[in-house]
């Protein structure tokens, strides 16, 4: 059961299928790929790591993600100055490390993937709507005098255009 996001109107859509492609090719990294050790995560792992990742990314933090050697997931999520460090585990438990300003903040582990999505939706539910902030100040009317019409310059026909005079 992969997640897959492949709504056309979200502006990170093609960020998001090429790392959720990525994640879902961990699930072919031979056994040895990395230096001779490291194996494939199973598709429940990947199938959790999608899920965190999706999460995270239509929240708008920013995201990538790596595989372990020994079967896991890690996904690191940025918001300005602060980040969210999780590493899915091919047993299901997920931990999480919180950091600000790259200083450790928080540790928590033996997490179920639940509990980090709603650690992540607490957190980060507003940063969606908080990010439309800055366009909507710059085009609504926030003071009477914005919505006064001002006089609008007609352009005179005939006195300015001499080609319509002449054929009069």
């Amino acid at each position: 059961m992969n997640f897959l996001i492949t709504d056309e109107l979200n502006p990170n859509h093609r960020f998001l299928r090429t790392t959720n492609q990525r994640i879902s090719d961990f699930l072919k990294l031979p056994r040895g790929w990395h230096y001779g050790e490291g194996h494939a995560p199973n598709e429940e792992t990947i199938d959790d790591a999608l899920r965190i990742y999706n999460q995270a990314t239509l929240l708008g933090l920013k995201s990538e993600a790596f595989p372990g050697v020994d079967g896991e997931i890690q996904i690191n999520c940025y918001s300005g100055n602060k980040t969210l460090e999780f590493t899915v585990e091919s047993t299901g438990i997920v931990s999480l490390t919180k950091e600000e300003n790259d200083i450790e903040t928080s540790s928590h582990e033996n997490l179920s993937v639940e509990a980090v999505l709603n650690i992540v939706r607490e957190e980060y539910g507003e940063t969606t709507w908080n990010s439309f902030d800055q366009s909507i100040q710059s085009i609504i009317a926030s003071t009477e005098s914005d919505l006064r019409a001002g006089p609008s310059r007609i352009p005179l026909t005939g006195v300015e255009y001499r080609s319509y005079l002449a054929a009069a």
